[in-house]
């Protein structure tokens, strides 16, 4: 195939992508004016109004999940020749769902239209690299990684001023103060585990140890969930910082955790994110129960579902 109908062929393959995306989930599901962020309690009396991160004209939903995407698995950045900012962000085809609800609904007014051609120059597919070139496909899937470039905006100017100094991603309490669950939500999503002896991580690799102490004492001070931040020494990062991990401190702390995020999780298929697995029958049912009065009705048969193929492998 030459490079032309290679080209066409991928824009295709992302037009289809999105509006499967689309005609599967309701318009509702991707109107950000009809999310409901929660803020935690204990910062009820802070004044916030005036402060640099209030003045950012973006929806505080939107505002505090591209927070999450950027320390997630996303990077917001000024490009040589350009004076405004514009977010990049990337994603294994395995969590398309993921992908497309952070791009269609967040990531909304900052790409276009998913009617237009313009949509391909924000959305691209790339062929399969580093592990997944030597992974399975299953069922038919199209291994491969999903790729969302922004256009710029002066309001990521505004937001890049505040949270990347000297080129790099920096947290601070001043301006975590101003963020809701869907920080956390993303931030979980993105790179927090359940697998495992290391059961509730969530990876930071590149932000150096005193930098994820930033967010353990707002995690721990302002939502309540104990937690501490460790140096990982099971691999080597890019930038030869020595891998970072904020572990939460017991399951207690977990399970409070994952019922503040649990709520608000768009996407059937990252339900995974809080199925935490007990041995003990009774509070592994206790915790099932739980979960269903906060996920939505209709997915209730799909964590059924998933909860027997956890305790299929853990028979095996």
């Amino acid at each position: 195939m030459n490079q032309q109908k290679y080209m066409d062929a991928e824009r295709q393959f992302v037009k289809m992508s999105v509006e499967e995306f689309k005609d599967s989930h309701k318009e509702s599901d991707l109107d950000v004016k009809m999310l409901k962020p929660t803020y935690p309690k204990s910062l009820e009396k802070v004044i916030l109004e005036g402060k640099q991160m209030s003045q950012i004209n973006l929806d505080p939903v939107v505002l505090s999940a591209i927070c999450g995407i950027i320390f997630g698995d996303g990077s917001l950045a000024i490009n040589k020749g350009y004076s405004n900012a514009r977010l990049q962000m990337r994603h294994s085809t395995r969590q398309t769902e993921w992908f497309m609800w952070k791009s269609l609904c967040i990531l909304k007014e900052f790409i276009g239209d998913t009617q237009s051609k313009a949509l391909g120059r924000s959305i691209c597919f790339q062929k399969p690299d580093g592990y997944q070139r030597k992974a399975e496909a299953f069922g038919g899937e199209t291994l491969g990684k999903w790729k969302i470039l922004t256009k710029v905006n002066p309001e990521l100017t505004k937001l890049h001023s505040i949270i990347i100094q000297n080129n790099k991603k920096t947290l601070k309490r001043s301006w975590l103060n101003h963020m809701n669950d869907y920080f956390l939500m993303v931030l979980w999503l993105d790179d927090g585990s359940l697998n495992g002896a290391r059961q509730g991580v969530i990876s930071l690799n590149n932000t150096p140890l005193d930098q994820a102490q930033v967010l353990v004492q707002y995690i721990s001070s302002v939502w309540g969930v104990k937690c501490e931040a460790k140096i990982v020494k099971s691999k080597a990062t890019s930038t030869n910082l020595e891998p970072v991990a904020i572990t939460i401190s017991d399951l207690q702390n977990l399970e409070k955790f994952l019922k503040i995020i649990a709520p608000i999780i768009p996407v059937k298929s990252m339900l995974y994110k809080v199925c935490i697995y007990y041995e003990d029958r009774s509070r592994l049912q206790r915790w099932t129960s739980d979960l269903k009065t906060l996920i939505r009705d209709e997915w209730h048969p799909y964590l059924d579902k998933y909860y027997a193929y956890l305790g299929a492998i853990q028979k095996k």
